[in-house]
């Protein structure tokens, strides 16, 4: 049965960065659990909406209000872009790292101000949502970070280059040539290519160059401008990361979160690809959490909705999955 729960306000400084944050605690109760929100690739504010989009989905808002309520204490912060009301305070400091393994550092930053400013609990959980999944398998490996549980949500299971190989692959089998993403046509073969090249730092092809549908790809990634360069080290750095080898290595309990509706670029069934990796090395501490009819924000969807449409849905974020991820703490720190 759901609690009373109150919300603090807070800012987190750190990487040169001051993000706002909220801390969500049962009201007048012991808590069960910490748990941290590591958020995904976009810029996000500390609800989990995406400013300039129509994309506001409140999914960390959501679940930190609906754990609270099930007695766990729930740390979620913005990431940094226009909007989100996070500001830069020390570029020198910002530029000590690549945009890529910045988002580990602030992470971690926020898994130490989560013990210091509750510092009784049950135990300590990261759960990382679909990029934030990424960095959060690699904070639960490290003993010094003192994680005791470890949840993906909407992780992804493939490389980052590999996600948009493998949909290009699959769409091509069904469309042919030039494959159809909603917003924008692209030839298949092309396309695939381009990844490949990007991932082996090497230039795009004359082939791809002259190909109309390749134009936007060119434009933004065969550039020598630092926008570029910075854009390009991002997914490598995120390519040179494979999950489900990592995932392996965790020593913690796992929960692998996924909605059957997900086709954000993670895919349905990115969920059960990690669930079988880690559960190959740790089957006693692994376990799967699949909702047929959710999408990557964890939101109701209908068969045949378009991936564009299923984004953009601002209902709240389904209990079904916060009470899975309660529920699974409670039976861990029995």
């Amino acid at each position: 049965m759901e609690q009373p729960y109150r919300e603090e306000y807070l800012v987190l400084e750190a990487e040169g960065y001051r993000l706002p944050a909220a801390l969500t605690l049962p009201q007048g109760e012991a808590v069960k659990w910490r748990i941290i929100l590591l958020p995904g690739s976009m810029a996000n504010d500390v609800d989990g909406n995406y400013p300039g989009t129509p994309m506001k989905p409140h999914l960390y808002a959501d679940l930190a209000r609906q754990l609270a309520g099930r007695g766990h204490a729930v740390l979620r912060y913005a990431k940094y872009g226009a909007g989100t009301g996070a500001e830069m305070v020390d570029e020198k400091r910002v530029l000590a790292h690549r945009v890529f393994p910045r988002q580990r550092y602030i992470a971690e930053a926020a898994v130490r101000k989560l013990r210091e400013m509750v510092p009784q609990a049950k135990g300590l959980a990261v759960a990382g949502h679909s990029e934030g999944s990424v960095h959060a398998v690699m904070i639960a490996q490290q003993s010094e970070m003192g994680v005791d549980a470890f949840i993906s949500l909407s992780g992804p299971a493939l490389r980052y280059m590999d996600l948009f190989i493998h949909k290009a692959q699959e769409m091509a089998k069904e469309q042919g040539a030039i494959i159809d993403f909603g917003a924008f046509k692209v030839n298949a073969a092309n396309y695939i290519r381009a990844f490949e090249l990007m991932r082996a730092g090497e230039p795009f092809t004359e082939d791809i160059k002259a190909d109309p549908t390749m134009e936007f790809f060119v434009k933004s990634w065969d550039s020598d401008n630092p926008q570029a360069r910075e854009s390009l080290q991002y997914m490598r750095d995120y390519d040179a990361v494979d999950p489900c080898i990592e995932i392996a290595k965790v020593p913690c309990p796992v929960l692998v979160v996924q909605g059957g509706r997900d086709e954000s670029g993670v895919h349905a069934d990115n969920g059960e690809r990690l669930y079988q990796a880690r559960h190959a090395a740790h089957p006693q501490t692994t376990r799967l959490a699949f909702f047929p009819d959710l999408q990557h924000f964890y939101k109701h969807v209908l068969p045949g909705i378009t991936w564009q449409e299923a984004m953009v849905v601002d209902e709240e974020t389904d209990g079904q999955v916060s009470e899975v991820m309660s529920a699974w703490l409670d039976g861990l720190s029995g």
